[in-house]
């Protein structure tokens, strides 16, 4: 099976024309891919931003410190991209022709078979700051931080309510989580309201495991 990084270019003048005809064609066909308009709308903002501070870093008033900012926008399009990738474009109503269109490898007509997640994810919230709350997720019963194989991250649920939720159906905010710990950030008028969050596995497949059990923190 080809590996998930393979289709993003090395080189960054090569990236900025591929993440153009990535963007488009993800913002061209959301509705059809059932993807949100929030994440058409982060995956947009990344390549502005990279591609803003790469025409920076690569002009002679360049400095360490533009190049550093243009290294830090360019990992935050890639992770955009990646979770796309792993989740939205697993999709099955996307077709390996649309696949190409985007820029992404076609998956192998014989992959190696993954077994869907069997385990459930543990979850702790945890305050950062004003307006934030830290996401640490690991396997259940296990005290590493590592993924069960074959899994890319964790499918994280959530929602801000007024009672405890009866069904994980009642978490309508989702984001694919690839590494811990996960910030999650709020609005002012959100604070001191409860947040409450679940998670289950999804492997490289796009099949996802069982949800954990809900856990809630007040919004700081």
């Amino acid at each position: 099976m080809a590996h998930t990084i393979d289709y993003l270019p090395q080189k960054e003048s090569k990236l900025v024309i591929w993440g153009d005809n990535f963007a488009k064609q993800v913002t061209l066909n959301a509705t059809a891919w059932e993807i949100p308009a929030s994440d058409v709308a982060e995956l947009q903002t990344a390549l502005d931003n990279f591609k803003t501070l790469y025409e920076q870093a690569d002009s002679p008033q360049k400095n360490s410190i533009i190049v550093a900012e243009k290294n830090t926008a360019k990992k935050a399009f890639k992770d955009k991209v990646r979770e796309l990738a792993n989740f939205r474009l697993k999709n099955p109503v996307i077709t390996d022709a649309q696949r190409v269109a985007t820029g992404l490898r076609v998956r192998d007509a014989k992959p190696t078979r993954i077994s869907v997640p069997n385990t459930r994810p543990r979850l702790n919230l945890g305050v950062v700051d004003i307006r934030e709350l830290s996401v640490r997720i690991r396997d259940t019963g296990s005290s590493r931080r590592a993924r069960p194989y074959g899994v890319i991250g964790a499918v994280l649920a959530m929602a801000v309510l007024d009672a405890p939720p009866t069904s994980i159906d009642r978490l309508t905010r989702t984001a694919l989580v690839t590494r811990t710990p996960y910030t999650l950030k709020f609005t002012e008028e959100e604070r001191g309201k409860t947040v409450y969050a679940a998670a289950c596995w999804q492997n490289e497949r796009g099949e996802r495991g069982h949800f954990s059990e809900i856990v809630s923190a007040v919004i700081p």
